[in-house]
This record gives C-alpha cells, sequence and structure tokens, in this order.
C-alpha cells in the first residue's frame, strides 16, 4: 500500500527501530529520523499500530521503519493500465525497462542485474519476456525448474516493487527491490 503522512505544518512522524524485544512499540525505540506531512512512504506490513515503511527522499538515503500508523493515511491503490508500466524503472545498479508489445495489452519486459564484491568480483543477470499485467501485477517466469528465474513484479503507483526467488543471475545477484521511474 501507500502512505501519506497526516498531519498540520510542523508535525513529524518519527521512525521507530525493531532491534529489541519491546520494539517498535516502546517510546525507547524512536529514531531522530522523521517525515513530515506530505511525505510519501511504501508500506510493507502493519503491525500493532506500526506500519513498515519505506521512504525514497529526493537527496539522501532510502530510509525503512516503522511509523505510528496513526501517523500515515493508507491507500490502497487500483492498478493502471498497462501503460502505466511503460519506461525504464531503476533501483541501485539494476534496471528493468517495459515496452509495449505487437499484441495488444502486452508489454516487453528486459532487465538487468547486478551485484559487486570485492576488487573486481562481479555477478549479473537479466530478464527479458513478453507478459501481460493483471491487477497491476507480472509474474515473470523464464521456466518451470526449480532453478529457473521467478519474480513478482508489481506496479504501485510511481513505484515497481520487485520480488525474486534469487534464480535470476550470478551469486548474491537480486532484482529484489523498489525502484522509481527513470524521468526522461
Amino acid at each position: 500500500s501507500l502512505g501519506t503522512v497526516k498531519g498540520s505544518k510542523g508535525a513529524k512522524a518519527f521512525f521507530y527501530n525493531d532491534f529489541e524485544d519491546n520494539c517498535p512499540g516502546s517510546p525507547s525505540c524512536r529514531e531522530k529520523a522523521y517525515l513530515v506531512p506530505g511525505n510519501e512512504v511504501v508500506v510493507n506490513r502493519v503491525r500493532s499500530g506500526f506500519a513498515c515503511a519505506w521512504y525514497e527522499p529526493l537527496k539522501g538515503q532510502t530510509r525503512v521503519g516503522w511509523i505510528k500508523e496513526s501517523d500515515l493515511g493508507i491507500t490502497k491503490l487500483v492498478p493502471g493500465g498497462y501503460r502505466s508500466w511503460l519506461g525504464e524503472w531503476t533501483h541501485a545498479w539494476n534496471g528493468i525497462v517495459f515496452t509495449e508489445n505487437k499484441l495488444p495489452g502486452f508489454l516487453n519486459v528486459t532487465g538487468n542485474a547486478t551485484w559487486k564484491g570485492l576488487g573486481d568480483n562481479v555477478h549479473v543477470g537479466e530478464i527479458d519476456g513478453r507478459y501481460e499485467p493483471k491487477g497491476g501485477v507480472i509474474e515473470y517466469s523464464d521456466g518451470d525448474g526449480e532453478y529457473d528465474c521467478r519474480a513478482t513484479l508489481r506496479l504501485l503507483g510511481k513505484y515497481l516493487i520487485v520480488a525474486d526467488n534469487l534464480n535470476c543471475g550470478g551469486v548474491n545477484v537480486s532484482f529484489s527491490g523498489i525502484y522509481i521511474k527513470r524521468r526522461r
């Protein structure tokens, strides 16, 4: 789901950690980092009055943590049409591109993922196929075998959320993450 921080000007929605047994519910779990009204987050789950939230600032580091559910307006989005997918999406060194296919409603899906280790230790992976989004989701697969690449690609507003089975390339390569559409 998507969440938007609620409140009047000057309000703060603090992040809470879950490093200890009583967290995120205890005041001692509150961190210095906070969001302000209007900030948008991706909500993974809600538990005991807290939402696990991912925030991508315009500048700086991505932030993930728990925010009080009462500080957020959480919305379930209605999936857009297949044209909403079109373009290049990026996450870290990874990229996924959606282009129109000749078959109505279908998309060409291509992507590259990279894992960089120490020195010149680099592993890569790729996806490539033709898919029809259904309900805002593409279930990617390059085969039915136990070790074939499979990934779920979910369009959520301006975010593309990807989860794979870690079989989409070399060791440690993964497409999993939250992607942002690259602006032209």
